[in-house]
């Protein structure tokens, strides 16, 4: 069901919040081939361009594409093309800088680590950070960087935990590894120093003359929590403020929260309308869940559960439509077309009525010869797969697939849902 109201909706979704729920962030397949971004658009949605990940940070991709599309709806606005590997680089710095890594990097997250990362460094365009990377759909520069990091922390230059403290040299090594410009390597220092003692959240350090902005410098079209009507605020905004240290929850007027996907039928359904009505006012809805790829068919789909379990991973992707059946009145509402009549979406919200499959755009890539999609770059999940069971199974080392260590899990895990709703 496309919705083509006053506006034309945009949908999107991103996984991993809380923080039991880590973005390990699935890879779906082969990730040395580079693919073209596909230049197909969904008519009824204001989507930025499907990109591929290489590496399992997800959470980023999901991010920026759902930041990408708020930016879209304001009036006049054009596409933005926000840097993961920007936010790649600053989350690997955090990690080193602060004693969280002492083998290896780790590349997953979740919503939370994300926000704080974009509220301490900004933003900056693909083009403006890695130049040569600036139209490609996936990012191998973030691939090779993680190799050169890990080898330094292993046996190079970060060997040592005194080495990993010295900011400075973290950074350096950072500036290496991403093989940054000098004059990207000037303007981080400009803004943040050479061994990052001012940040964004907490400095009044101006970014005149750089690439770098502010999450406040962004406009975003969001719709206001008590009355519903659009408003156009800004990106820090919709992030909020992180109210703890081990809080999920973030304050603010317009800020998005977190919310677990419940157990009880009746309390799933629920959850689900909160996530329809935010939809159908054109807000994007953030959503993780975990992948199994046993379960992945030769149409793009994850119908079910896989009879036998396969490759596993966390994942964050960006809801953009559903389909529904029993709607009281009108049946089904199918996925994929525009559904103009009020009293159909309304009525969409019923109790009895059953969602039965919710269509993401992913960070998989726009077309691949390994795999199907319904739609470039977009995976149909049906609800008998998202509410599971599936034998959820630590993986092998060698990421072939799962051992016979395994356990009842559902696929769904939360939303991310804007102020309101």
């Amino acid at each position: 069901m496309r919705f083509d109201l006053a506006r034309r909706s945009l949908l999107a979704a991103l996984l991993a919040v809380g923080t039991t729920f880590t973005a390990g962030c699935s890879l779906a397949g082969d990730e040395e081939e580079e693919t073209a971004a596909s230049d197909d658009a969904i008519v009824d949605i204001e989507n930025s361009r499907v990109k591929r990940q290489s590496i399992g940070n997800c959470w980023l991709y999901a991010t920026a594409s759902w930041a990408e599309s708020l930016a879209m709806q304001v009036p006049g606005a054009r596409e933005l093309n926000m840097s993961e590997s920007y936010w790649t680089y600053w989350h690997w710095f955090d990690q080193i800088a602060n004693g969280a890594v002492s083998s290896e990097i780790s590349t997953g997250g979740w919503y939370s680590t994300a926000a704080e990362i974009i509220t301490r460094y900004g933003v900056v365009n693909e083009g403006s950070f890695i130049p040569s990377e600036a139209a490609d759909e996936m990012s191998l520069r973030q691939k090779s960087a993680l190799e050169k990091m890990n080898a330094s922390i292993k046996s190079g230059a970060l060997s040592t935990p005194e080495a990993r403290r010295d900011r400075a040299l973290v950074r350096k090594e950072l500036d290496k590894a991403f093989e940054l410009a000098p004059n990207v390597v000037t303007q981080l220092n400009r803004v943040f120093g050479a061994g990052v003692t001012r940040t964004l959240d907490k400095s009044t350090v101006s970014t005149r003359f750089t690439s770098i902005k502010r999450a406040s410098d962004i406009k975003v079209r969001l719709r206001d929590p008590g009355t519903k009507e659009p408003v156009t605020v800004n990106l820090q905004d919709a992030l909020g403020t992180r109210t703890s240290t081990w809080s999920s929850y973030r304050s603010g007027r317009y800020a998005w929260q977190p919310s677990s996907y419940p157990y009880s039928p009746s309390s799933r359904r629920s959850m689900l309308a909160r996530v329809q009505r935010a939809m159908h006012d054109g807000q994007p809805v953030i959503m993780s869940w975990y992948v199994d790829f046993n379960a992945l068919d030769a149409q793009g789909r994850f119908a079910a559960p896989p009879a036998t379990p396969g490759r596993q991973g966390g994942h964050m992707v960006v809801v953009e439509d559903y389909q529904i059946n029993d709607v009281p009145g009108f049946g089904t509402l199918k996925v994929g077309e525009n559904e103009t009549r009020p009293e159909a979406l309304a009525a969409a919200l019923s109790p009895s009525a059953k969602i039965e499959l919710i269509r993401v755009k992913n960070s998989w890539g726009s077309f691949r010869p390994d795999r199907e999609f319904v739609l470039p770059g977009f995976h149909d999940l049906y609800m008998d797969y998202l509410d599971g069971p599936i034998q959820q199974c630590t993986q092998k080392d060698d990421d072939t697939g799962s051992t016979d260590d395994c356990w009842d899990a559902t696929p769904l895990n939360d939303f991310v849902l804007p102020a309101g709703y």
